[in-house]
């Protein structure tokens, strides 16, 4: 196909979209009547309404969810010579970040039927370097967290769980962030809540909490800052810090996110279990396995595919287009080149997505459904 064909087309069943409710904008323009779009009311009522709707003990809001999990990785010490096991599968900004502190990411293998990181292979990369330990739910599946946390507990490692696509996950009942050490967030703009670009940092963790606080505006706790007639910064600042603070327009679309997120999410819930349901059994498609006690909230949704360009070509060939959402991390140079992940390479030969979000029309499902069951036909 020449690079034409992968432009967006009217008339195409689109793999993304964004949600944007229709009281986006109008609340958007109170807050520019209002003067203040600096980090104010509006960040704080940000963060207050994702605790509430979560269940998380404590939220840090900041510019993007790769920067939520660059103040999570200085938050926890990772620095020069550290080495951070982490999972190949995700997009580089898991481990980019990870290299900006001047550590290592050491890879592990993932699950092939999850594409989450396995456990046992996390433990058996861990060395004397080793610092933490990051998992990403992927396409909003949630890892063996019980798993993970006991290896973290017994090497006394922190977890830090890069979410970008699990807000509303749910792990053996509880939401994704309302148990663990670090979990990060992206509200980036095909996320269920969309704010154009934005972050939040949860954390069930007092110190974390009070660090991650100054890590995002320049070692400085914007809440304690000092009140004084000519300068209004602290008298000692410890800490260096970076400039990662969510302004207030930015908070305001996340906050209409929060308030409309039931409406994404119900539909894409829809979709998925339909997609589950009426795709399970095929000869050429293999589903991602779903456990009992954890519930995804479908951002993406993977599939393993018999002869992959064959079947994105006769996908876009039916008006549907499919794409790959990430390569393995450690096929790039900046990585260090390719590690020994059986698993990883399966997946990274294997895995395609097919289109899910809240605009698809049942229609649209529908012909998506046979497609997929007609390209197993052949």
């Amino acid at each position: 196909m020449e690079k034409k064909d992968y432009e967006l087309q009217d008339g195409l069943i689109r793999l993304w979209s964004t949600y944007i409710p229709e009281r986006a904008g109008d609340a958007v323009k109170e807050i520019l009547r209002s003067k203040w779009i600096n980090t104010g009311s509006q960040e704080k009522l940000f963060r207050e309404k994702v605790s509430q709707k979560f269940n998380i003990p404590h939220c840090v809001a900041c510019t993007s969810g790769t920067a939520a999990l660059r103040a999570s990785y200085a938050a926890v010490g990772i620095g020069p010579g550290n080495e951070v096991v982490s999972t190949p599968y995700t997009f580089i900004a898991t481990n980019t970040a990870i290299l900006e502190q001047g550590a290592k990411p050491i890879f592990a293998d993932i699950q092939y039927e999850t594409l989450n990181i396995d456990p046992k292979s996390v433990e058996s990369k861990i060395t004397r370097k080793t610092k933490a330990i990051v998992c990403v739910h992927y396409g909003g599946l949630p890892c063996d967290m019980d798993e993970l946390w006991e290896i973290g507990k017994k090497y006394n490692l922190p977890v830090i769980e890069d979410s970008a696509h699990a807000l509303g996950s749910k792990y053996k009942g509880g939401y994704i962030g309302s148990r663990g050490d670090i979990i990060t967030f992206s509200f980036q703009v095909i996320k269920i809540v969309n704010s154009g670009d934005g972050g939040i940092i949860a954390t069930t963790c007092e110190e974390y909490y009070k660090k991650l606080k100054k890590l995002v505006w320049f070692g400085i706790d914007r809440e304690e800052k000092k009140a004084d007639l000519l300068d209004p910064l602290p008298e000692w600042i410890d800490m260096l810090g970076f400039k990662y603070n969510m302004n207030d327009i930015t908070a305001t679309l996340g906050i209409v996110g929060i308030d409309h997120f039931d409406i994404p999410f119900e539909r894409r819930n829809q979709i998925g279990e339909q997609y589950r349901r009426e795709l399970a059994g095929l000869r050429k498609i293999q589903l991602v396995k779903h456990a009992a006690d954890r519930s995804s909230n479908y951002q993406i949704f993977p599939i393993h595919v018999e002869g992959r360009l064959d079947f994105a070509k006769f996908m876009r060939e039916r008006g549907i287009l499919v794409n790959v959402n990430n390569r393995r991390n450690d096929r790039y140079t900046i990585f260090g080149g390719l590690c020994e992940l059986p698993n990883t390479a399966r997946a990274d030969e294997d895995v395609i997505l097919i289109p899910l979000h809240a605009d698809l029309s049942n229609d649209d499902v529908d012909k998506i459904i046979d497609a997929v069951q007609a390209y197993d036909r052949i």
